[in-house]
């Protein structure tokens, strides 16, 4: 539940909190940990891209796909340096089964490792 979340501003910390608590499938605490993140500010980009997939994957198992999709839709435009980014966003897009999406998000995550491996 969302009394679970520490009052906190380490990004870090609620990060962690998002993470537990969607692996323990509890949606809610993962939504309030994301809402108190979001509300510290400005976050660093690499956790801003995962606590918002998780987020987004936390709506989607709580059956609102729209705000699901409207949290996604930001991160689309951007380009992104490391596959991990395009991992997180293509697990949102597979749990949305927007296979189209997920499938071109691998894609730009494989360019970018075989990128890596050639130097």
């Amino acid at each position: 539940m969302a009394g679970r979340v520490p009052q906190t501003n380490d990004y870090g910390a609620l990060l962690t909190v998002m993470r537990e608590a969607y692996s323990r499938r509890h949606f809610e605490e993962t939504l309030a940990a994301f809402e108190q993140l979001a509300a510290i500010g400005r976050i660093p980009r690499n956790m801003r891209i995962e606590a918002t997939c998780l987020a987004a994957r936390a709506l989607i198992a709580s059956k609102n796909r729209p705000a699901a999709r409207a949290l996604l839709k930001p991160l689309l435009g951007e380009d992104y340096t490391k596959p991990i980014h395009y991992d997180f966003l293509a697990h949102a897009f597979l749990d949305l089964r927007n296979y189209r999406e997920a499938a071109r998000l691998c894609e730009r995550a494989d360019a970018l490792i075989e990128a890596q491996k050639r130097g």
